[in-house]
């Protein structure tokens, strides 16, 4: 059997480690937290802009093959139809 006196300050003892536990949840982990969200946020946002200055880029390379692939058309054209 359990001795009388564990048996007794047990109670306490899981009150102490469950108080603990929840002060260090609300004065380490949450503040913490919050900064590790804010620093998500910050990272999110620079991904999306990284995304679209890629996007831009390659819009702006498709438009000179598109310019590229017209001039090229277009002397192709000019030299098989000279007149």
């Amino acid at each position: 059997m359990v001795h009388p006196i564990i048996r007794y300050y047990l109670p306490y003892f899981n009150l102490t480690i469950a108080t603990s536990a929840l002060i260090f949840q609300t004065t380490v982990l949450y503040p913490w937290h919050e900064e590790l969200d804010a620093s998500f946020h910050k990272l999110k946002e620079e991904q999306a802009r990284q995304l679209r200055e890629y996007h831009e880029m390659k819009v702006r390379r498709l438009e000179v093959l598109e310019g590229w692939a017209a001039r090229y058309e277009a002397s192709k054209q000019a030299h098989v139809d000279p007149g």
